[in-house]
Parts: C-alpha cells; sequence; structure tokens
C-alpha cells in the first residue's frame, strides 16, 4: 500500500497564513499538519508516501530531506485534484489518497484501508454526516455502496458527504487518461467510477475537519489536542520545576523549560525549546517550539513557532502565526495574526485578521 498526499495549491481561504507556509505544513498540535497524516500512514504499513507539490514546494523538499519513504512530486499546472494525482501515475499497486489540508484520525485511516482491501473495488471512499452537506459531494448509497455522488447540490438528499479521501487500485490511472488534457477533479473521476462499477466507503467513526477556513484551523488543532494530549507526559531532557500546577494533561517536549508559577489547564501542548513562565497561564493551548512566554495568560489559542509574549498578556481564542512579537499589556481576542507581525504595548485587539509584517505601532494592521 502506498499513499498520495495532495498539497499543490494555495489556500486563499488561509490567509494570513498561508503566504509563509503551505496548509499541509501549518502546526497544529506540536507538528505541521501533514507529519500527523505521514505518521499515522506509516503505522498502518503504507511504505511509500507521494507529496503532490507546487506552492512553496522548496519548504517540503526540506522538511522531508532526511525521510527515506516521502518523496515530492511537482504539479507544474494547477487543473485539478485529478490532474495532481495523474502526476503519481507510476504507481502500479492499491494506494490511499488524502488531502494535504484535513484532519483525520488513524482509526479511521486504518479503518479506510481494511475496507478498500477487503472490498477490492476500484475505488472506496472515506464518508461522514455534516450539517451543510450542500458545501460537499453528497453522496447516495445502498448497504456499502455508492449509487450516486453529487457535487454541491442546492438541496441535498441527505447529510452523508464525501470527505475527499479514498483508496484507489492503479485502474483509476486509465479513468485520467481517458479525460483528457482538460482540467479534471477526483470527484469527477469518481463519479465516473460509480457509473461503471461498484465503489464503496467506509464512514468516519472519530473525525474529520476540512481546512477550509481559519476558524477551521483553531478547531483542527483543539480537536487534535484533546485526541493527542491523553495523559501528562514530560519529555527526559524538559524542565518541570516543582512549583507548577498541571490542572489536566499536557506535553511537555524536548528542551522545552515551565518556569515557577505555571498553572497548565484542560489540554496543553508545549513545543520543543520554549520557555514557559514564569507566572504563566495556559489554557487549552497549543504553544509550537521555540517560543517564549512570560507572566502572560493564554487561553483557547494556537501558537505557531518562534513566538514571543510578554508579561501582562492576554490571548483567548486566536491563532498566532510565527515570529510574532507581542509587547506587554496587550488583549487578543478572537483574532487571527499573520507571521512576523509585532504588536506595541497597551493594545487592545478584537475580532480582526492582521496581514504579515503587520505592526501595530505603524498601524499597518489588518485585511
Amino acid at each position: 500500500m502506498k499513499a498520495v498526499i495532495l498539497c499543490a495549491a494555495k489556500e486563499e481561504s488561509l490567509y494570513p497564513f498561508t503566504e509563509s507556509k503551505p496548509t499541509a505544513l501549518i502546526p497544529v498540535a506540536g507538528k505541521p499538519l501533514i507529519k500527523h497524516v505521514i505518521k499515522d500512514l506509516q503505522e498502518e504499513g503504507v511504505k511509500d508516501i507521494y507529496i503532490v507539490t507546487n506552492h512553496l514546494e522548496e519548504m517540503f523538499k526540506q522538511e522531508f530531506d532526511n525521510y527515506t519513504n516521502v518523496n515530492t512530486v511537482r504539479q507544474e499546472n494547477l487543473n485539478g485534484t485529478g490532474a495532481a494525482l495523474e502526476e503519481c501515475s507510476f504507481i502500479d499497486e492499491d494506494f490511499m489518497v488524502l488531502n494535504g489540508d484535513v484532519v483525520i484520525s488513524k482509526n479511521d485511516i486504518s479503518r479506510l484501508i481494511k475496507k478498500h482491501k477487503d472490498s477490492s473495488s476500484s475505488a472506496t471512499l472515506m464518508a461522514t454526516t455534516e450539517d451543510k452537506p450542500e458545501k460537499f459531494g453528497v453522496i447516495s448509497i445502498t448497504n456499502d455502496k455508492v449509487d450516486r455522488l453529487t457535487e454541491k447540490p442546492e438541496e441535498p438528499e441527505n447529510t452523508l458527504v464525501n470527505t475527499g479521501i479514498y483508496g484507489f487500485s492503479p485502474d483509476i490511472f486509465n479513468v485520467l487518461e481517458e479525460m483528457g488534457e482538460e482540467e479534471k477533479d477526483l470527484t469527477e473521476v469518481v463519479q465516473k467510477l460509480i457509473q461503471e462499477e461498484d465503489v464503496h466507503f467506509e464512514l468516519a467513526d472519530d473525525y474529520w475537519i476540512d481546512i477550509g477556513t481559519v476558524r477551521k484551523l483553531w478547531e483542527a488543532d483543539k480537536t487534535k489536542r484533546e485526541y493527542i494530549v491523553k495523559e501528562t507526559m514530560v519529555e527526559d531532557d524538559a524542565e518541570l520545576h516543582e512549583n507548577v500546577e498541571i490542572l489536566g494533561e499536557a506535553i511537555i517536549s524536548s528542551g522545552a523549560e515551565v518556569k515557577p508559577g505555571t498553572v497548565l489547564e484542560g489540554k496543553v501542548f508545549i513545543g520543543e525549546n520554549s520557555v514557559i513562565g514564569p507566572n504563566t497561564t495556559l489554557k487549552d493551548t497549543t504553544v509550537n517550539k521555540n517560543s517564549q512566554l512570560r507572566s502572560c495568560d493564554i487561553e483557547s489559542t494556537l501558537l505557531f513557532e518562534r513566538n514571543i509574549v510578554d508579561p501582562s498578556v492576554h490571548i483567548e481564542n486566536s491563532i498566532i502565526a510565527e515570529k510574532t512579537d507581542i509587547k506587554s499589556n496587550t488583549s487578543i481576542r478572537e483574532s487571527y495574526i499573520g507571521p512576523r507581525s509585532f504588536i506595541e504595548m497597551n493594545n487592545s485587539v478584537y475580532g480582526v485578521k492582521f496581514v504579515p509584517d503587520a505592526r501595530t505601532d505603524l498601524s499597518e494592521l489588518s485585511k
């Protein structure tokens, strides 16, 4: 079994975060989103993984330079997800296809692989239920077979939708070749297969999040952190002061230091080489690697790597991109701060989206 992860397109809806990172390399629950998927695939026996890239492709090459079984494949022309998959037509055995902007559990990946192997069909898709199915491809079923896939119908006949995660046989490449050179999406290919032969499905049991908005990115981090942080784990070379209070569960990564007077509530992830405290409160929050937080209060927030947060700062329900410097006596709520931003002292920020390199002292703020 092999796998293809589609990461070529730039997600404009995730601005400002995709200005500096491809969606799949945005850190979620302590590591790039795609690395959660790759780890789960490898643990399920997937041997070779191909990442189809275009936007910021050099970042993928750097990230996976030391991986022996993870390779990048460039999609030169962004003419659909079907065309992206066609770049991997050299695959000669059954394989998985996933989008680089989704969060799904290892359990659900395992169940889809098993279902595809057991069904011996050309295609098996992962399905889930959605409150607003009209935004997705809605599927009609009989038993475990798909009868019809309707893309974004105005009046959906049910709430069962296609997640865009598949198991395919190599026969899919014959169908893609027959479709010619025009723009083609995987949903069109699957629709064609449904008409010609049996296509099976498996229902997601845990969770599936399509990260199409910055709010969904925040939700993805929250969900993944809740599944990963099951108990308190402190790496051997991390420093946890005896006067730290843990009210919940926390993962404290290699080289991190948590100083006295710090309180960790709910589910907390602290990344490598980060320094937390003294006198800092983190509640249901992810702090990625190489960040420094002092005497501040942060709740339900995702902080990328290399952030600096000074004393008397309060951050709540927000996403803070990498290399941002937040000065004292500042409050940030319900906001999305672009990379390399500088927020001067005594600011109150609510419900805004900052461009990359924003500076509150120069009034270069939001888009």
